[in-house]
């Protein structure tokens, strides 16, 4: 087996979960609630899913075939693109969003100070995690 297909366990404290998905959650409500996410947004969008974003790729592609248009269909599969988000760019949205101030301190000091720790019974190890909601070291 392929080391690239292991992944370490990372377990978060509860309150630290709950703050995560508190979080989470009123970012999202205020991005929703602004209608701030493009028409045809798919992914983190209540009541739309990968069928619907299927279904608007067949429209698409049938209107060009109807208007004798070429179409081409680019598929991107961007690995680990969540774990390794980059944490400035994700502050600059929540401002451009103008994301309630709270909010955008409390994601900020989140993504501040976050370490990792790796333990056995006979060492421990820490780390800084720097860029990215991934809680492993690299």
């Amino acid at each position: 087996m392929s080391t690239s297909k292991l992944r370490p366990i990372s377990l978060v404290n509860v309150g630290g979960k709950v703050l995560e998905k508190t979080l989470i959650y009123r970012i999202m409500h205020h991005v929703h609630m602004n209608n701030l996410l493009k028409h045809n947004q798919f992914g983190f969008t209540p009541k739309k899913s990968t069928t619907d974003a299927a279904m608007t790729v067949k429209e698409f592609i049938e209107e060009g075939l109807r208007k004798g248009l070429i179409t081409i269909l680019v598929r991107l599969d961007v690995k680990g693109a969540f774990d390794a988000a980059w944490w400035p760019s994700i502050l600059t949205a929540l401002k451009d969003f103008n994301c309630p101030r709270n909010l955008y301190y409390l994601t900020k000091s989140c993504f501040s100070h976050k370490t990792a720790v790796m333990s056995t019974n006979t060492f421990q190890v820490q780390r800084a995690v720097r860029d990215g909601f991934s809680r492993h070291c690299t």
